[in-house]
């Protein structure tokens, strides 16, 4: 009944890290889409909210495409290397030294990963902390 216990154990924990691999990943297209909608303005002109939406979901849409389909195995292997290495920054968030946990912009603080990479995301820094994160592990 252990070993059991111990493969279910483990089929949960890589099912969880499966999900978060994938928020993360529709992050990054969030970010992205976000990024070249302003193409560096601080602002959008719309008519209306329906018209925002529009906008907003049509280029989400091209990023949702573009990743999936110009998206090289170098760069995949990146993103995945940094994903897994902010997985386990958060996970681990109160083991990490002052400066990095700083750099990560304080993982210890968010008890909930959604909320963690919401807050990267706000601050524009989800795919750049995730490449520089690879880059790290190397």
């Amino acid at each position: 009944m252990n070993k059991f216990n111990q493969v279910r154990k483990q089929k949960n924990a890589d099912e969880e890290q499966a999900e978060m691999f994938a928020d993360t990943m529709d992050m990054i297209a969030r970010e992205r889409a976000v990024s070249r909608l302003f193409s560096g303005n601080k602002s959008l002109q719309v008519h209306n909210l329906s018209h925002a939406l529009s906008l907003i979901n049509k280029q989400l849409e091209y990023e949702y495409d573009d990743m999936i389909m110009n998206t090289s195995t170098e760069e995949m292997h990146v993103l995945h290397d940094g994903i897994k290495t902010l997985i386990h920054g958060w996970q681990n968030s109160n083991e990490i030294g002052t400066e990095l946990a700083e750099e990560l912009q304080n993982p210890q603080n968010f008890s909930d990963y959604q909320d963690y990479i919401k807050h990267l995301l706000r601050l524009s820094k989800l795919e750049t902390t995730i490449k520089a994160l690879a880059n790290f592990k190397k």
